[in-house]
């Protein structure tokens, strides 16, 4: 008898445990009273948060001219908005460890991950949502996959001995082969790890029929396949298989162009070149 999404979450023995500074700084990015200190202090608290943190933002990344040293100076030296993005982005890395059979998988999903979230934050933005739940949600839609890696065999049946599903998002052959998916694992995984409401349900709906979901999933909907779009083939913008998630998540108001979304994930692309690096 197959599991549910619960029961093998609860079962795994393999998944990293609650990540706690995460749960306590999502807390303090949604008190609208919260200074940058009291964030600070919380990332410095974690010593192996704050220390990757740090790696991070003296990387080539950022090109900052002098070395940070700590966390508040990173505070003062990057901003508010970047330290936030810049502190989400590592914790989730953090979470999403593969097992050493899946290790070459990483990049790809550190990739997809970092695209979506900051495909989400541009387009949150546009439309007027909250710009970095939308970028927290993004990048921890995929989460699930990490509870498939840990728990389950390599390669689903239906792809072929060679298949690698963690760099695929087939969700009916994960539930043909496992009786769950990537996504009910990563609403149930979160759920576990008393994440917010809306990023629990952001991870277990984004391959939903668009006119089903909410505002939150349907921005990272449409991230996640333009995450994996050819965006610069001079055919029709934006692509006609989007329609309803474009449709669904920006209303009336127009897509970025092609060339705005492409900047953002090569922006995307090398933060997630860093953040593997450190992985």
């Amino acid at each position: 008898m197959s599991l549910s999404a619960e029961q093998i979450v609860q079962n795994a023995e393999q998944l990293p445990p609650p990540p706690k500074v995460m749960t306590d700084l999502l807390a303090l990015f949604a008190r609208p009273d919260v200074d940058a200190r009291s964030i600070a202090d919380t990332i410095a608290a974690d010593l192996t948060l704050s220390l990757r943190t740090l790696k991070v933002a003296n990387s080539p990344f950022y090109g900052l001219s002098k070395r940070i040293a700590t966390v508040h100076e990173a505070t003062a030296i990057l901003g508010f908005r970047a330290l936030r993005m810049l502190v989400l982005a590592v914790g989730s890395a953090q979470m999403m460890q593969l097992p050493p059979a899946l290790r070459a998988s990483m990049g790809h999903l550190l990739r997809h991950s970092t695209r979506c979230a900051m495909l989400a934050r541009l387009l949150a933005e546009t439309t007027g949502y909250p710009a970095e739940e939308a970028f927290t949600a993004g990048i921890l839609h995929d989460v699930g996959k990490i509870v498939l890696a840990q728990t389950n065999p390599i390669q689903l049946p239906e792809h072929g001995a060679q298949a690698n599903w963690i760099i695929g998002s087939d969700v009916s052959a994960e539930r043909a082969a496992f009786g769950t998916d990537h996504a009910e694992l990563g609403q149930a995984l979160l759920r576990h790890w008393k994440f917010p409401d809306a990023l629990c349900e952001a991870a277990g709906r984004h391959h939903e029929s668009p006119e089903t979901q909410s505002a939150l999933c349907a921005l990272v909907s449409l991230a996640d396949r333009l995450a994996d779009t050819d965006l610069d083939n001079g055919d029709d913008f934006p692509p006609p298989a989007l329609a309803p998630w474009v449709s669904r998540a920006m209303g009336d108001i127009a897509l970025p162009a092609p060339t705005t979304l492409l900047a953002v994930i090569a922006e995307a692309d090398a933060l997630a070149r860093v953040l593997e690096a450190d992985a």
